[in-house]
């Protein structure tokens, strides 16, 4: 039973039908609504993979596991505290645990890139903003140039840009993971790593794009900032990879990112 003052939120969730749907079961109409919804972010995908225009409402459709979660779970709340345990407990809680741990897209990919392209493309940027060119810069100038960047509430990429293919494609991979975030993609693993500024360039690049895909740094994008994976392949850089490692979690900005962002672990 509820309360004199307050509606459940499966309540609130289908007064809205009800006008339209005398006699209706509710359970009918909000599942209704999600098969329907479900339905659209299907076809919204298949738009997609085509390269055809999609404009179908935000509201229509689900970007996230949470999304759809959300009325599943206030079935199961409201099947359960009307004493409907036994159907709560049924093929309602199998979907739920299949959504839980499958979420929208089945399977996460990794994205990889080697460093040498991130440098490359940190060059033409620094260049077209007569700052010089990023990868003849020390390590340390570097670090300094990334952390004060990263800090920063503007876009570094200027809109008007106009670089090489090779370049242009790494700034095309990192604008399509900050539309999918991490609900679709995994680890961002960067080929050939050497140095701490390997790492910070992909954040830099990482959250530039978030912001260009949002206009602004308080908005977020669907899904979290990727965690990004140095892989050490030389000799060389197997054995410098814990020195590496230090002086990358002994800078302020990365140490807090990765607290907040990866639960405090680093790959």
């Amino acid at each position: 039973t509820e309360s004199q003052t307050g509606k459940s939120g499966f309540q609130k969730l289908l007064e809205p039908q009800l006008p339209q749907l005398p006699g209706i079961a509710p359970y009918r109409v909000v599942l209704g609504n999600v098969k329907d919804k479900l339905e659209r972010s299907r076809r919204r995908l298949e738009l997609l993979l085509e390269d055809v225009a999609c404009d179908y409402d935000p509201l229509d459709y689900y970007e996230t596991a949470d999304q759809l979660l959300e009325p599943l779970l206030l079935c199961y709340e409201s099947l359960q505290s009307y004493g409907s345990g036994v159907l709560a407990d049924g093929r309602l809680a199998d979907l739920i645990r299949r959504v839980a741990t499958f979420g929208m897209v089945l399977m996460k990919l990794d994205l990889r890139q080697e460093s040498g392209r991130h440098a490359d493309t940190l060059d033409a940027i620094t260049t077209y903003l007569d700052m010089g060119t990023y990868s003849e810069w020390d390590e340390e100038k570097k670090l300094d140039f990334l952390t004060r960047e990263l800090k920063g509430k503007r876009p570094l990429v200027p809109v008007s840009i106009e670089v090489p293919a090779d370049v242009k494609e790494v700034l095309d991979t990192f604008q399509i993971a900050a539309e999918l975030g991490s609900d679709s993609l995994g680890a961002y693993v960067i080929s050939m790593a050497s140095s701490a500024s390997d790492v910070l360039a992909v954040e830099l690049l990482q959250k530039d794009a978030r912001l260009a895909a949002t206009g602004e740094l308080g908005r977020a994008c669907p899904g979290g900032t990727l965690r990004v994976v140095p892989l050490f392949e030389t000799v060389k850089d197997l054995r410098e990879a814990g020195s590496v490692i230090r002086k990358l979690l002994s800078i302020d900005w990365y140490h807090e990112h990765v607290i907040k962002n990866h639960n405090g672990h680093q790959e």
